[in-house]
């Protein structure tokens, strides 16, 4: 009975040590920052209503974790949750030069991806193409501009502060040991929001284990 029960633990052992060196699913947690483009035009200028039209380019930080399941060596899908931070940044009215910085909103996003891997081994790079929604997270919030004017910025309604994205991108995962690495991450998001869309580059680096 003893070598019975050795013998059933070992084939469990063998059978779970080849399920895990599959590595069929993948958790990353992650940080980085994102380069959110330029965003609005002067052509949008409107006296009292919208007098700082131009959000010029910023970078904030970034920080989240990615489930993946890759049913084939060459195929997986991913679910992400990512949270962008504030920053600072200091907009223009272009009727009389008035400087406003503010702190721009926090966004949260979720996303699902297939990723295409060519090749897996210690180094395992793969493309990646997917889509979710974006929540910006924001309050009413008042600011005093360079010429002493009280700036009210409301937050919009409910139902228009979240907007569908798509993203696609590039990385490496990097074995360092066992089933544990490094994960390094670049991809391109578009977030459709009215009445212009929202462009953005995110750079992260995380720390990933297989199972």
């Amino acid at each position: 009975m003893k070598k019975s029960i050795a013998a059933l633990l070992m084939l469990l052992s063998g059978i779970g040590g080849a399920y895990a060196q599959r590595g069929k699913v993948q958790f990353t947690a992650f940080g980085g920052f994102n380069h959110h483009f330029e965003y609005g035009s002067v052509e949008d200028f409107e006296s009292g209503y919208n007098n700082f039209p131009v959000m010029p380019s910023h970078f904030p930080g970034n920080f989240g974790a990615a489930f993946a399941y890759h049913p084939l060596s060459w195929l997986g899908v991913e679910y992400d949750m990512r949270m962008t931070l504030r920053t600072d940044v200091t907009l223009t009215d272009p009727s009389d030069g008035d400087l406003l910085t503010i702190q721009t909103p926090k966004h949260f996003a979720i996303t699902l991806s297939l990723l295409f891997q060519p090749f897996r081994g210690r180094i395992s790079p793969y493309l990646l193409v997917g889509g979710g929604l974006d929540r910006i997270i924001v309050e009413d919030e008042v600011y005093i501009s360079e010429f002493d004017f009280e700036i009210v910025m409301p937050a919009p309604p409910e139902d228009e502060r979240v907007d569908p994205l798509i993203q696609a991108g590039a990385g490496i995962n990097f074995q360092v040991y066992g089933n544990f690495g490094l994960r390094f991450d670049v991809r391109y998001l578009r977030i459709y929001d009215e009445p212009r869309s929202l462009g953005s580059l995110a750079a992260t680096v995380g720390l990933f284990a297989r199972f």
